[in-house]
Parts: structure tokens; sequence; C-alpha cells
């Protein structure tokens, strides 16, 4: 392994080290003359610690005071209660060891100690290694914990490898915890033994913790994150004209003022560029479980010349009265009236806790509306879990929905299993495309509906269900009643409160602000600044039907974001847009009843292949775009259609 990454990947051997280790504070070997890669990277450690001024005598750490110690707990408390049950889960084998496993903050500070007590007692009275002390290379050289912070990566210090004289009898093998951004240390996990018991893959505990870790922190900043958005969308629509950014616990924006000025603001602050605006007032958002700070939601006042309000401020207002009402309901937005008064009253449904029945085309945002009404509800705290109807097997349907016990049937699990009804608790169950469930789960389903009762299959004792149900369908569930394949009840059951999404093609002025939206989301996801839309792409994007509705438009904006160069051109869109007739009536408008429209999946991705192709010109470019090997590019071309002679210069690349 390369000695990039300290300590690991070389043989240990405690008395050479050992010996390496007198000779260099002798002042008898220096890195250059090292006769290895292994001692001149030790020696090049070991002159560091020295430049740093650690103390070679050192053998006990610092401790910071109890207010102090309390401070870096509550600061790290989420970290902290998603490390517990993980640690929990090694006790059994910290108990038949003399070892400890160590949770630290980014500032190499213990916050967690967990291991056989003679071990911690040995720990505290030998080297202080307690609850509160500091441990980055500049107080106590290099050790697992600081040699982590400062390498960030994972590292092994073994006994003699370690600067201060008073550390050698341990054996640190440290990993990184890095939070969701992949880039940022949030702490370090290390494992601790006495130099006798060492293991030689000890690292890989760590390093597996360190990765659950992350994991788990993921999931509940995701949360975090749904939290930010569905109340700075509340905020959003309070106050429309105001220009306010989101920002998560790292100061990172989530999401912004949905005008010009927003997204100038959020491009700068990604930037790094924060002093143009001054922040008038900025409110703290908290974890309604832990109680720890996840973001902020900042509002902006322009640093105006003298005089500035005098001279504009009746002009600005009277340009505002012309600005057309926007609606934002989580993540979806509209500016078209009918569907801001839907929405308006799905707000007000929301805090009633009755089930809702959405209709829409796919793609008309019946998911994102369904996840709002639970975030906006007193449910929000509790679990939403989504459930396509029609993709589970009807043989797994009530082992699914209703779970089982053990040996229930053949190949379940041993211990049994909890069924969706179990899982989503007090929360919110959405059972997407409903239309697709057979009539026998149709009558299992009505039978929780009327009396909230289930039973695990396997099992006569019954459950008792207390989630909320939204259901959704693309198709005409009246149709299927009289057709017998849908039941009545279960559909009056269901519909206590119905709401209708139009499509795309019913509210042609939410198209340019639905490109807008995904042109500056993707553009962020991309990294790709300052791309506009030209008026020529925006009109002929009016005129197109969207078959797939808004991901249909998100869809065709990424594949034109990353296909253009610096602007959004006729030619970046693909032919089925571009070439719409320019008469709507020449355009054959799909009937109410229509089934769902075929998937645009393939669509994308060949327009999003011959964009490339039309782009660079070359196969092997367009294959490093994709990050895919040209062999499985040659069969997309297969399978898609695409002539790919028809857009290269050069077949022989």
């Amino acid at each position: 392994m390369s000695a990039s990454n300290p300590y690991v990947g070389y043989d240990k051997d405690v008395r050479g080290v050992g010996n390496l280790w007198e000779r260099f504070q002798a002042g008898l070997v220096s890195p250059e003359e090292a006769s290895s890669p292994y001692y001149r990277m030790l020696l090049q450690e070991w002159r560091r610690c020295t430049a740093l001024g650690v103390d070679l005598a050192m053998t006990m750490a610092r401790r910071l005071s109890d207010d102090e110690v309390q401070e870096r707990l509550r600061a790290s408390q989420l970290m902290l209660e998603t490390y517990l049950p993980l640690i929990e889960s090694l006790n059994p084998f910290l108990d038949g060891h003399s070892s400890m496993m160590m949770l630290t903050d980014a500032s190499g500070c213990i916050l967690h100690m967990a291991g056989t007590e003679q071990a911690l007692d040995q720990a505290a009275a030998h080297s202080g290694i307690v609850i509160g002390s500091r441990w980055e290379e500049s107080q106590a050289g290099n050790n697992g914990m600081g040699s982590v912070l400062a390498k960030r990566q994972p590292v092994h210090v073994f006994a003699t490898e370690h600067f201060c004289e008073g550390l050698q009898r341990w054996s640190c093998s440290a990993a990184p915890v890095f939070d969701v951004d992949g880039q940022t240390i949030i702490g370090t996990i290390n494992f601790t033994t006495e130099e006798s018991t060492f293991k030689g893959d000890a690292l890989m505990l760590p390093v597996s913790l360190a990765h659950s870790l992350r994991g788990r922190l993921a999931l509940q900043r995701e949360q975090d994150r749904n939290r930010l958005l569905a109340i700075f969308e509340e905020e959003s629509r309070r106050s429309p004209h105001e220009k306010m950014l989101v920002v998560d616990h790292a100061g990172r924006p989530i999401s912004h003022s949905q005008t010009e000025a927003g997204h100038a603001i959020a491009a700068r602050w990604w930037a790094g560029e924060r002093g143009h605006e001054r922040v008038s007032r900025s409110t703290d958002i908290t974890s309604p479980v832990t109680g720890e700070n996840i973001g902020k939601i900042l509002r902006f006042s322009p640093l105006k010349p003298q005089g500035y309000e005098r001279i504009f401020q009746s002009g600005l207002a009277d340009s505002a009265q012309h600005t057309p009402r926007m609606m934002r309901f989580g993540q979806f937005l509209s500016c078209d009236p009918e569907t801001i008064n839907t929405l308006e009253t799905l707000e007000r449904i929301a805090r009633a806790d009755v089930n809702v029945l959405l209709h829409g085309e796919t793609g008309t945002g019946k998911e994102l509306i369904a996840r709002h009404i639970h975030v906006a509800s007193r449910r929000r705290d509790a679990p939403y879990l989504a459930i396509n109807c029609g993709a589970i097997s009807s043989e797994l349907l009530e082992s699914t929905f209703f779970g089982y016990v053990r040996g229930a049937f053949s190949g379940a699990d041993p211990k049994g299993r909890a069924g969706y009804f179990e899982s989503v608790g007090e929360g919110t169950l959405f059972l997407d495309e409903i239309g697709e469930l057979p009539l026998a789960m149709q009558a299992a389903l009505l039978r929780v509906l009327e009396d909230g009762s289930f039973l695990r299959v396997g099992s006569s004792t019954p459950q008792r269900a207390s989630c909320r149900i939204i259901a959704a369908t693309h198709r005409n569930l009246e149709e299927l009643i009289a057709q017998g394949q849908f039941r009545q009840d279960l559909y009056y059951r269901l519909k206590i409160v119905q709401k209708r999404l139009k499509p795309i093609r019913e509210r042609t002025c939410d198209i340019a602000l639905l490109a807008e939206q995904f042109k500056s989301a993707l553009a962020q996801k991309h990294q790709i600044p300052n791309v506009q839309i030209h008026p020529e792409a925006m009109a002929v994007m009016e005129r197109y039907q969207w078959p797939g509705n808004a991901r249909e438009i998100r869809n065709v904006m990424e594949a034109a974001l990353i296909c253009s160069d610096g602007e959004i051109t006729l030619a970046s869109l693909p032919p089925e847009v571009s070439e719409s007739p320019t008469d709507p009536l020449q355009s054959r408008e799909p009937e109410a009843n229509s089934e769902m429209p075929p998937d645009t999946g393939n669509d994308y991705e060949r327009q999003l292949i011959v964009g490339l192709l039309r782009k660079y010109r070359k196969v092997n470019h367009v294959a490093r775009a994709l990050g895919l090997a040209r062999s499985t590019l040659y069969r997309k071309f297969a399978d898609l259609g695409i002539d790919q002679r028809e857009y290269v210069n050069d077949l022989s690349d």
C-alpha cells in the first residue's frame, strides 16, 4: 500500500522501530538516511512532531473542563446518539479483550469510551485517556485519533511508532467519520489495545464502524433536510417577494427564493462570496428529535445606496403588482390559479388528518404532494413510507403489507417480519398506483381502513394500524369499478378527500417555472454555473405537450444542461421537443381517460447520448462523460437505435 497512508501496509517491527526511535532522539539518523520507505516515513512523522513542539515526555493527555466537555457533547449530539446503538452491539467483543473503542469529535476530543473496566482504568491511570481528553497531533504527537485528523484517512499507530514514549504501550487503529458531503470530518473512531494484544486486522473494525455511522447519519441528515425544506417552503409562501436562503448545519445552501435575486444569492453563497447582501435576520431550525441545530433560514436586505427607498420604492411596488402569484407546496411548484387553489385546499387538509386520494397522470407530482401533506401534518415526526402497489408481486402483497410470524411460509425470515402498517407506526403510508391492487388485497385493505385491525400472516393475534393513508392513481377508478376491477366500498373509504392534479399541458404557465427550477437544481448537481435558457428554446418548450409531465421536463433539462455550452439553445433540446408542431392544434390531445403515458426513460437516455455525441463528436469522450465502458456505450447505441456515424468526426477512436 502507498506510503501516503501512514502506518498501513508495512510489517510491524517493535524492536527495530524502537531502536530507530532511540537513534532519532539522539540525533543519529535523519529521514534522508533511512534504509527503507517505512523507516523514512516514520522519521518524517517524528521530525514533524518535533517541529510542532510536542513534549516527548508527555504521558497524560490534556483534559477540557467539565463545561467545555458538555459543550462538545451537545455539539455532537446527533453523531453520538447515532453511534451508541452501533457500539452496543460490539460490547461482547470488547468484554473479552483488553481493548477500548473511542469516539472523538473533529478536534480529537474523546466523547465516548467503551471497553472492559480494567482497560478503561489502565488507560486513565497511565495515559489520561478519558472522556474530554484532547488527542490532536500538536498535543500528543502521532497517535490514532490525532493522525486520522491530520491525514484524513485510516491509520494504525503501533507501539514504538508513537512519538511520545509514554504512549508506546498502546496500539491504535482509527478511521475518520465523514459528514454526508464526503469531505467534512466530523469525528473519529479509534480502537485501542495494549501492544501485546495487537491484531493485524484491527483497522477493519473502526473503518467498518465509521462507514456504518456515516450511513446512518446520512438517513438522519435527509430527514433534517426535508424538515428544513418544509419550514422554508412555508416561510416562502408567506413572504413570496422576500430574498431568503436556507442552509444546513454546515452552512451549505439547501434552497432559496425562486427569483432571479434568490438564484444569484445561492450561487454566490456556494462560491464563498457572501458579502454582497446583508443578512437582516437569521432563524435557527432545530431537530425535534435531538434538539440539535440543523440549519438556518437567512433573510437578506440589499446594500442599498443612500436615498434608494425614496427614489425607487414606488416603482418596485408598481412592478410587484404585476408579478404572477406562485405557490410552493413542498417541492411542488405552480403559478396556475386552479392548481394553487388545489394546493391551498391540500394545505388545510394536511392538518385535518383524513385519508386523501390523488388523481393524476404519471410525472404530475403525486408523490411530492403526498410527502408534503405528511410534512405539514401533525405526523411529521413519524415515518413516511411510499409504496408502489403495482411493483409488488401478488403472492407477496399480504406479507409485505401486514408482515408475518416465524414459520409462516417456506423461506420466511426465522424471526418473522413487520409489514408496512407496523413499520410506519403513527406516520403516513402513501399507496401509489392503488388501482393496480388485486381484488383480494383490496378486501384486506378495506378491513384495515374500516376498523384499523389486521393480522400478520400466520398469526391469530390482531394488530392495530394507526397510520394515515394517502392513495394515488393515474387510472379512472370509477371505470375500474364498473368493470368489476376495483371495490366501490374501498373507493369511498379512500376518497374522503379527492383531488386531481392537472397535467402540464393544462397548466402551460408552469413550464417556464419548472424549467428554471430544474435548471438551477441540476446546475448545482453537475457544477455547471451560469447556464441560461435561450428564449427560442423556452418558446419551443412551452408549445410542447409534455406527455411525461414534470418528470419529462426534468429529464429534458438535465440532458440539455449537460450538452450545452453555457446556454440551452434549440439544438440542446431532444428532437421530440424541438420538432414539435408550432400550432398546438396539430398535436393530438391525449384522451382524458388515457392510460399511463409511455415510459420516457429510454427517450431520456437516447436524447442524453445523442446530445453528448453532438457536443464531443467522439465516442470515447462520450463514454468518459457518462462513466461507461465503450463496449457498454456501443450496446446502448444498438438498444436505442443510435447510429453514431451521424455524429462523430472519426470512427477510429
